[in-house]
């Protein structure tokens, strides 16, 4: 007797770790299709606030109506959204200066373009709150216009947020004076944060979704 049941309960105990492994595996299982499940349903809920956009479609997000951020579709060559402003001629509706925010190789640095014919020798003015100005050259001059950059180093950063405005100045052509441009920073601050958001957002285990 005591040795049939010794066999018994040695035929038993597989059977027991089987299930005691099962059970681990089936708990894992949930816990991993809980985790992606998590992930999905958190990317649609952001989708359906963003008004439904498919994961090819450009997505903006406005702030304070001055500032804006633009998704393009995750590709290699539009890896990072992109923070920007305009300024418009209040009569003609016509583009005076568009700044953007650029990860460049050199870095991340503001973009300023403004209207071809400007005077590219004496270079473009770029001026923070009351800080005094800084001429910047013209990189190149493109479909859009002619542009110059701001390298958006610390003390850059901090003047952008902490002012409410700036304003760029151009040459033109029979005019002594240059031509200032004012802009507004308002909503700058809480994009440039957003972006940075974004940024670990599209480069992390998701970005194949979100597009």
């Amino acid at each position: 007797m005591t040795e049939a049941s010794n066999q018994r309960y040695g035929m038993d105990r597989p059977a027991v770790g089987g299930t005691v492994w099962g059970k681990i595996a089936l708990r894992a299982g949930i816990a991993v299709l809980l985790l992606v499940a998590g992930g999905v349903f958190t990317l649609l809920g952001e989708r359906a606030l963003g008004g439904g956009q498919g994961a090819n479609e450009t997505r903006v997000y406005t702030y304070q109506d001055d500032w804006r951020i633009v998704c393009p579709p995750v590709t290699p060559a539009t890896p990072n959204c992109e923070l920007t402003s305009q300024v418009t001629n209040s009569t003609t509706g016509g583009v005076l200066l568009t700044l953007s925010v650029l990860d460049t190789p050199q870095g991340r640095q503001l973009s300023l373009t403004v209207p071809h014919g400007v005077m590219l020798d004496p270079g473009l003015g770029f001026t923070i709150g009351t800080e005094p100005t800084r001429v910047r050259p013209y990189e190149t001059c493109l479909a859009q216009g002619c542009f110059a950059l701001v390298t958006l180093d610390a003390d850059t950063l901090k003047s952008l947020n902490g002012n409410m405005g700036g304003q760029v100045a151009v040459a033109v052509p029979n005019n002594p004076q240059a031509v200032a441009i004012p802009f507004t920073l308002r909503g700058f601050a809480q994009g440039y944060n957003e972006l940075q958001r974004m940024k670990s957002r599209r480069s992390g285990f998701f970005s194949f979704l979100r597009g």
